[in-house]
């Protein structure tokens, strides 16, 4: 019974820090997307908006230095923590990440905020545990469950963070687990509506009707593409991460800040590209932007993300991933209406499915990627089965071909250069 009070303090806790963090990221993105506007307007602004960036990566450069817990998304810190892997000062690094990526984040950085918001999330359950004086053994059910609470409030999916959790976090389950996810993570959600109100992350979704059985061939086939789509994510985020380290003669803190630079001169060119690019998931984006755009925004997003993680900015994944597979969709969806095979108000389907088979390529956890995307819409349920066999299909194609979950090989990583 005791437990189960600090499992329902823990919820309010991470529900309010996360809710926090959002509206942190959410005001500043506000001021610099008025800021990039001011800035394009002469060149002495164009230097001033590039200046601020250069500012913005040396802040964040001495914050990495200070504390190297808070680098890249932080979802491999959390198995450290569980795996007692890892001793993490949670005042300091829970400071540190949560200022950090609110700065990056918001800055209009390729950076997501999901994976900072389940490392928050599971420094504050460390936080209730130590304060607590519950058992040592406890320590894991804090940690593992408000980091899936973390990535519940950052999505408003409360089904998504206990399934991940369990499926991503703790990689099983049993009652102690499920208990401790669920209170948490619920209570966590709850907190977040009562401050912000309940609504899907996207909003304002058209309503899907079923796809015939005569289009399940292209479904098909957008599970594989975006089943390879996640491999070679995976592979040019962290296989070839230490090429940019090797190929450009720098010291740490001039690399360190050629992400912020690049991403500053590419925000005066083209401001849609602004942060992960959350705008791009629910566009039906068919007759805006032509294929080749849509090749070059992919493109883009996957080299601004790679900038990133080669040198350790704090900031997410999850949401970059998502957004390059809604991308992905997009593309394959225009050619087929091109063609004439689907209506124009198909094209947002299949970006939803391959926004579904991404992270089930790319993540491994298939079930919480149906789910999240089903959250994600407001509960489209007519295309359920699309988005089973797309996730299963791209989940095959990742293991088939040998690739390591995302997140499971950056732990591994930062435990081999310890």
């Amino acid at each position: 019974m005791r437990s189960l009070l600090f499992f329902v303090i823990t919820g309010i806790i991470c529900g309010f820090v996360i809710t926090m963090y959002k509206l942190g990221i959410n005001h500043f993105a506000k001021f610099m997307l008025s800021y990039l506007k001011v800035c394009n307007k002469t060149i002495y602004g164009k230097i001033c908006f590039v200046l601020t960036f250069i500012v913005l990566g040396t802040v964040i450069y001495f914050m990495n230095n200070l504390d190297s817990m808070i680098k890249g998304s932080g979802i491999p810190v959390v198995y450290g923590i569980i795996d007692a892997k890892f001793k993490v000062n949670w005042k300091k690094t829970l400071v540190y990440k949560f200022v950090s990526s609110v700065l990056t984040v918001g800055s209009g950085m390729t950076l997501g905020r999901e994976g900072p918001s389940v490392q928050i999330g599971g420094l504050v359950g460390e936080a209730v545990h130590k304060l607590s004086k519950e058992s040592e053994e406890d320590e894991r059910y804090y940690v593992g469950a408000s980091a899936g609470a973390g990535l519940a409030v950052a999505f408003n999916a409360p089904i998504t963070g206990v399934l991940f959790s369990v499926e991503e976090i703790f990689k099983k389950t049993n009652r102690k687990v499920f208990l401790s996810a669920s209170v948490i993570v619920f209570c966590a959600v709850i907190t977040s509506n009562l401050l912000l109100g309940n609504h899907p992350t996207l909003v304002d979704m058209p309503k899907i009707a079923a796809l015939n059985m005569h289009t399940y061939i292209y479904v098909a086939l957008i599970g594989i593409l975006s089943g390879i789509s996640g491999v070679l994510f995976n592979y040019i985020i962290i296989d070839r991460k230490d090429v940019f380290n090797k190929v450009l003669p720098l010291n740490k803190y001039f690399k360190f800040l050629v992400p912020f630079v690049v991403t500053a001169i590419i925000l005066l060119i083209d401001g849609t590209t602004f942060g992960a690019g959350e705008h791009f998931l629910s566009m039906n984006m068919y007759g805006s932007y032509s294929i080749q755009k849509i090749v070059v925004l992919y493109l883009l997003k996957i080299f601004l993300l790679y900038l990133s993680f080669a040198v350790g900015v704090p900031g997410g994944s999850l949401v970059p991933l998502l957004v390059i597979g809604a991308l992905l969709g997009n593309f394959y969806a225009s050619i087929l209406c091109t063609l004439g095979i689907i209506p124009p108000s198909m094209v947002i389907v299949f970006v939803m499915l391959a926004m579904c088979g991404h992270f089930s390529s790319i993540v491994r956890a298939p079930i919480a990627g149906i789910i999240l995307i089903l959250e994600m819409t407001g509960g489209s349920f007519e295309y359920l089965l699309s988005l089973a066999i797309v996730s299963l299909l791209a989940y095959t194609i990742a293991e088939a071909l040998g690739k390591k979950p995302f997140y499971e090989d950056l732990y591994e990583r930062m435990l081999g250069n310890r």
